[in-house]
C-alpha cells in the first residue's frame, strides 16, 4: 500500500489511543474504505511497528502534533 490515501490530517479515528494525537500517526484508507493508522516513525525505526494494534497506551516515541 502506498502513501497516497495519507494527505488527510484530520481526527484520527477514535480509539486509537495515543495515535489519535500522535505527531507520527497517519491515517491511511484503503482503496475499499478500511481506515489504518499507520506510525511514520517505523519507516526509519523499526522497533516502532507501521501499523500498531489499536488502541495503544504507551509508546516511547509519542510526540503531540
Amino acid at each position: 500500500m502506498d502513501d497516497r490515501h495519507a494527505s488527510r490530517q484530520g481526527p484520527r479515528p477514535t480509539g486509537a489511543g495515543l495515535c489519535d494525537t500522535c505527531l507520527h500517526a497517519r491515517v491511511i484508507t484503503s482503496d475499499k474504505g478500511s481506515v489504518f493508522v499507520m506510525c511514520a516513525r517505523a519507516a526509519t525505526d523499526p522497533k516502532f511497528r507501521k501499523y500498531p494494534p489499536l488502541p495503544v497506551r504507551a509508546c516511547e516515541g509519542y510526540e503531540v502534533r
